[in-house]
């Protein structure tokens, strides 16, 4: 895979102010190519008819003339198929912005899209081509609010073209800071299981460990309440079906560094397993989940760890969106 830099469809390029959009099932993200940006709680499977409202608001607020996009909610249950949602997104980015272009995951920035599933979780692809023109051999690790990409990159991009093939060869872990629910990364504590109801997310342990502010906490709580820390042990105490006194407030601290390195762990050894089979030794991270990669690597030996938020800044949060930006700059 490379960028094959066809962006010349109908035309040529439209000159003006270049903004990137990352589309994806929980949070629409944007920034321009000086790393400009938001971040905006989306929940798609829920608002996926006011998704035309939300990206007027970027429209204006991103003072963007010229787009360029990659999309990721197509797998939201909002659509009956990838396909459909693809189209359907596609249709509002059309309707929304006079000049828009799509990346698909062959690395081609098009006007349109012919084949729906060419352009289907193509957010990765952006980063990795956009990382390619300083770096040759590295592992790729975005962690967001949901999921965890992790893409292996040398000389090629070797990594699977589906989500589907990247679950099968761990290079798509679906777990993220926020909104993955706990018992996922560790199923039994204190020789307690920990309840699968949808009591609290990580976003709830994240908060008890100190990784994330109440700010930082940028989804929908399971219980519809606030995100004050007394609120985050109310909720974490139900994963043991019980209330904070009956088991303490010790008890659930515990539980969410035990919860927290768990997730550090099983992160470590997907990368692990990256860096044995490519021999690389360099992983790039970023991403809102940048502290816990950074966490993992420091325990490889030999393996460099290159931090986009050091480089970045807050773009690191919607890397994606940056580097679909530059990638039609560049073209431009």
């Amino acid at each position: 895979m490379g960028y094959t830099g066809n962006a010349e469809e109908g035309g040529e390029l439209f000159l003006g102010k270049v903004v990137g959009l990352d589309i994806g099932g929980a949070n629409l993200k944007y920034s321009d190519v000086e790393g400009n940006g938001e971040v905006i709680y989306f929940p798609m499977w829920l608002k996926f008819d006011e998704l035309e409202n939300y990206l007027f608001r970027i429209k204006r607020d991103s003072g963007g003339e010229v787009f360029s996009a990659v999309i990721t909610a197509e797998l939201s249950d909002a659509f009956k198929s990838k396909s459909e949602g693809i189209l359907y997104i596609s249709s509002v980015l059309k309707k929304v912005f006079d000049e828009v272009y799509f990346l698909s995951v062959d690395g081609e920035l098009r006007r349109r899209i012919d084949e729906p599933l060419k352009f289907s979780a193509s957010n990765w692809v952006a980063s990795v081509l956009f990382l390619k023109n300083e770096f040759k051999e590295f592992i790729f690790v975005d962690m967001g609010s949901t999921t965890t990409d992790i893409i292996p990159v040398k000389g090629d991009v070797l990594a699977d073209k589906t989500d589907f093939g990247r679950l099968r060869r761990g290079e798509l872990y679906y777990a993220g800071l926020l909104r993955t629910p706990p018992h996922y990364i560790l199923p039994e504590y204190d020789g307690v299981p920990i309840s699968p109801e949808y009591f609290a997310v990580m976003g709830d342990v994240m908060v008890l460990t100190g990784e994330i502010s109440e700010e930082n906490y940028t989804v929908d709580t399971p219980d519809g309440r606030g995100k004050s820390r007394e609120d985050c042990l109310r909720r974490v105490a139900r994963l043991f079906c019980a209330d904070e006194e009956e088991v303490g407030e010790e008890f659930l601290k515990d539980f969410a560094y035990a919860c927290r390195n768990r997730f550090v762990e099983i992160l470590r050894g997907l990368i692990l397993r990256k860096v044995k089979e490519y021999g690389i030794g360099m992983v790039i991270g970023c991403g809102v989940g940048e502290v816990l990669i950074e966490r993992a690597v420091d325990e490889l030996e030999g393996v460099e760890y290159v931090s986009l938020r050091g480089r970045y800044g807050r773009a690191s949060d919607y890397f994606p969106a940056f580097a679909v930006a530059n990638l039609l700059r560049m073209e431009g």
